[in-house]
């Protein structure tokens, strides 16, 4: 980068003049580089092979004039402050010289005070030209370090996300593959286990029925666990198709089946009408199918259950409240791990359920939080970003 220093071309085809003029400049600025030539020829070329932010010079000279010179100098570099030093007879070149951008005319003899007023302005222009520049240089090596640190940031990221792919992408086909295939031997273990106590219940004593037993309902609960897996995994498989959704047919179609299920229940359910989104139908449907269940499950000891499905507008989310045996919010991030369950043997279940709905809503672009008190019930909060239609809605809901 060039320098924040001064140097200065003094052009004077009088050498008494010449020498004084470079003296005098020289004691009042000693960091100012100076060099000089005695004519408009000799300056043009001192100029050439050593560019000056600063000429004096004088205009009647031999072989080329300081008007001449001054011309040739501006055409190469408009930004080098030229001032003519002149005697009063030398006016006629005034008009001249402003045509050609000479910046300053000073009379001779000189008033030095002028010129070293000119001369200060001129090394405060270059400091603070130099001092921008400086400045520019600066910011745009950062801005290049920062490109390049983005880049390699954003190449890590690509390479990490992609590798974090390939690794969800195979331990989901691990899940499926190993799920799938436990199926079969499950099949006969429970199958044999019930031909055995159908066929030789006469021959077997007490606890050999027992055990047999018990093992049915391992496998039982072994199918449904595997299951689930199965379904977690289809999940992370699955691509959003966006379709038109209505929530509400869903959660009274999903609770009308519970019901069938378990006619014996005392049970109200209230259900917000219309609420329709844009969605994955099959997605929704699991979705809503298991945070139902798990309202349904959880109420079951209470005399009389009450699940609710609705629209909380002042937090845009859906809701599934219920009045069961709640959480302890200390434990809230624990609810949407796999495999961790905050309730003991009173209430069946491997801890999928959960982890499947969160997917399901982070693959909409939504998220999905509980608030519940011990013995109070929870409620399940969810978004879901995609052009939630605000239609008709009816607080009365649809009980049953």
């Amino acid at each position: 980068m060039e320098s924040a220093q001064l140097s200065l071309l003094i052009v004077e085809d009088d050498d008494a003049a010449r020498a004084s003029l470079r003296n005098l400049i020289a004691m009042e600025f000693p960091s100012v580089t100076i060099r000089t030539a005695d004519n408009g020829q000799a300056g043009l070329e001192c100029y050439v092979r050593h560019p000056a932010e600063m000429v004096l010079t004088d205009i009647h000279m031999p072989l080329m004039d300081g008007i001449g010179m001054a011309t040739e100098i501006k055409s190469r570099n408009p930004d080098v402050a030229i001032i003519a030093l002149t005697s009063y007879s030398d006016t006629k070149y005034l008009l001249q010289a402003i045509e050609i951008g000479i910046d300053h005319y000073l009379l001779k003899p000189l008033d030095f005070e002028k010129l070293y007023i000119l001369i200060h302005k001129k090394i405060a222009s270059i400091k603070d030209s130099y001092k921008q520049k400086t400045m520019a240089a600066a910011l745009l090596k950062y801005q290049d370090e920062l490109k390049a640190a983005n880049e390699l940031l954003e190449q890590r990221v690509s390479e990490r996300t992609a590798a974090l792919e390939a690794s969800i992408k195979d331990q989901e086909a691990f899940s499926y593959s190993v799920s799938h295939d436990l199926r079969a031997p499950l099949r006969h273990i429970n199958s044999f286990s019930s031909i055995l106590l159908e066929e030789y219940a006469r021959h077997l004593p007490g606890d050999a029925k027992d055990y047999l037993g018990r093992i049915i309902d391992a496998s039982k609960r072994m199918g449904a666990f595997i299951d689930h897996l199965l379904e977690s995994s289809r999940v992370g498989r699955s691509e959003i198709r966006q379709e038109r959704v209505d929530l509400s047919e869903l959660a009274q179609t999903m609770l009308g089946m519970l019901q069938e299920l378990d006619p014996g229940r005392e049970i109200e359910c209230s259900i917000e009408r219309e609420l329709v989104v844009m969605g994955d139908h099959t997605l929704l449907k699991q979705l809503l199918q298991n945070l139902l269940s798990n309202a349904w499950k959880y109420s079951a000891l209470k005399p009389m259950s009450h699940i609710e499905f609705g629209f909380a507008r002042e937090q845009s989310a859906f809701f599934i409240k219920d009045n069961g045996a709640g959480f302890d919010m200390a434990y809230k991030d624990d609810l949407f791990k796999a495999f961790q369950r905050l309730h003991g043997a009173e209430f069946e279940g491997d801890g999928i359920g959960l982890s499947t709905a969160q997917r399901i809503v982070e693959l909409h672009g939504g998220r999905i939080w509980a608030e519940g008190s011990v013995g109070r019930g929870a409620a399940f909060y969810f978004t879901l970003p995609q052009n939630h239609e605000e239609a008709a809605c009816h607080p009365d809901g649809l009980d049953r």
